[in-house]
């Protein structure tokens, strides 16, 4: 791989691919055969590419590269700069560029929470999205909160203006705070959303907010304001994942398969008997473009 890097005072042009998984949104990078953006670069495109207005416009920004035990490696940032340390619906666009790159049904995608298989299945993709983890320990790094480490975090509790919200603090890759309600239409995510992220001293990186309804015995229906994007998405594969696992765990739903509906579509969500989570659900290469970048 080359380590040759351009002048940084000549405007470069930056090849892209636009995907979509669900309406959730990014521009896909190419740097298998390198070179390979520097992190800061990367920080500054994803906060000028995915504004809707003035650019591109997307829910982050998926940098492609190489990986030592691993087709590809996935690093992902976010709307404000920061970089995620894991997203459902990227993994997919990843996987689904890979795979067709390579023409190979199955392809392993390294990113920062491991490892994740994705299948071709059909016209849907399949992650294996790891288990969900739910202690304090777990989410040590996302959670600034004093108590055990050992400590479930299935039954946690916060307070934001005006209201009162009690739910499920759980670990997809992302920290995600699962609620259960009974009329979706009517939360108010974003204010919701922003009023929790607003509490930095005890979630000093963000986290997600999912609100989720019960529509069927195996189905729910959720909406998720997402942390680095700080608004609602379409859709959100960690946030359908905690939320399916969630829901099998406090026995809202049944055993088996759950249907999630998204703003954008659906995803399904399986848990097996080792508590291994797996994520299905489409990805669609949208179109192919190119951009003259200043420096």
């Amino acid at each position: 791989m080359s380590s040759r890097r351009p002048d940084a005072n000549v405007a470069q042009e930056f090849r892209f691919v636009k995907y979509e998984a669900c309406g959730n949104d990014f521009v896909l990078r190419d740097e298998l055969e390198g070179p390979t953006s520097r992190d800061e670069e990367r920080s500054r495109l994803a906060k000028i590419l995915c504004d809707r207005h003035h650019q591109v416009g997307a829910d982050g920004i998926l940098f492609v590269e190489g990986a030592t035990g691993a087709d590809a490696s996935m690093r992902h940032f976010q709307p404000d700069g920061s970089e995620s340390t894991m997203c459902g619906n990227g993994v997919r666009c990843v996987g689904a560029y890979v795979s067709e790159k390579l023409r190979r049904p199955s392809v392993d995608i390294l990113t920062a929470d491991g490892v994740k298989r994705v299948v071709r299945v059909g016209a849907d993709y399949r992650v294996e999205m790891g288990r969900v983890r739910t202690t304090r320990a777990d989410l040590a790094r996302f959670l600034a909160d004093p108590g055990e480490p050992t400590d479930s975090m299935m039954d946690f509790a916060i307070q934001i203006p005006g209201r009162a919200l009690r739910g499920s603090l759980v670990n997809t890759g992302e920290p995600h705070f699962v609620l259960r309600t009974e009329d979706l239409a009517t939360e108010d995510v974003g204010s919701v959303g922003a009023a929790v992220n607003e509490d930095r001293k005890r979630f000093p990186r963000g986290v997600c907010v999912d609100f989720v309804q019960v529509s069927g015995p195996h189905s729910i229906r959720i909406r998720t304001y997402e942390s680095g994007a700080y608004y609602e998405t379409m859709a959100c594969g960690t946030g359908a994942t905690a939320s399916a696992t969630v829901a099998l765990a406090l026995g809202w739903v049944r055993p088996g398969a759950v249907d999630v509906a998204t703003k954008g579509g659906p995803i399904r969500i399986e848990v097996g008997p080792d508590g291994e989570a797996y994520m299905t659900g489409p990805a669609r290469r949208v179109y192919e473009g190119r951009l003259a970048i200043e420096p």
